[in-house]
């Protein structure tokens, strides 16, 4: 069974097309998700930041709480931010079938969209200001992606890193704990923090059977 996963950031600017900002951003996770549904079964969204959430196909949500007049899945606008892009990520690639919204993992979901953002002290943009651990710490997820290594993202200090802004800290635990069991490869397409925040894209796949 070929397992694929895509790790996307949690801008709300990602789902606005013609903004230029964050143009590389965007096309590399409309790369990485329109990879991920190419033969997929079901597609799940996580967002392990959120509480209790678990929406399927007629779960939808908006970007107006940003001021942006976007929306995206079903009819049912019950989503956050992260869980909406993922809506508006897998709408954009086309995508018809069965989804679901979650905030932790139960399995190994064959097709995950993973939505989570870096560090929030990594430049003199960032919301917090500058924090030499921000780079430091980004560098250490950024190169755990890359060598899809889930070992190296189950030891992020979670609380030390939501100190420094880093909001995707929960979700990349949930993911790292759920992958611990596969062989993965993977790569990073794309790392940068045009707005302060770390924002990363990166794609891991397993042709493995989760023991």
């Amino acid at each position: 069974m070929t397992t694929r996963w895509a790790f996307v950031p949690s801008a709300p600017l990602l789902a606005v097309s013609h903004d230029p900002l964050l143009a590389s951003a965007r096309d590399a996770a409309r790369a990485a998700v329109g990879w991920l549904v190419d033969g997929a079964a079901e597609v799940v969204v996580l967002d392990g930041s959120a509480s209790d959430v678990d929406g399927d196909e007629r779960t939808g949500g908006s970007l107006r709480g940003f001021g942006l007049d976007i929306r995206a899945g079903g009819p049912r606008e019950e989503l956050g931010l992260a869980h909406a892009l993922g809506a508006w990520l897998l709408d954009d690639a086309g995508w018809s079938g069965p989804r679901r919204y979650v905030s932790s993992l139960a399995d190994v979901p064959p097709a995950l969209v993973v939505v989570a953002d870096g560090y929030a002290c990594v430049n003199e943009l960032s919301p917090l200001g500058f924090d030499p651990r921000g780079p430091k710490g980004q560098a250490e997820i950024v190169g755990a992606l890359a060598s899809a290594d889930p070992d190296a993202l189950r030891v992020l200090d979670t609380e030390s890193a939501l100190d420094l802004g880093c909001s995707g800290a929960p979700t990349l635990a949930h993911a790292a704990s759920a992958a611990a069991d596969l062989d993965w490869r993977g790569a990073v397409t794309y790392d940068d923090a045009p707005l302060g925040i770390g924002y990363w894209v990166a794609a891991w796949e397993s042709e493995s059977t989760p023991a």
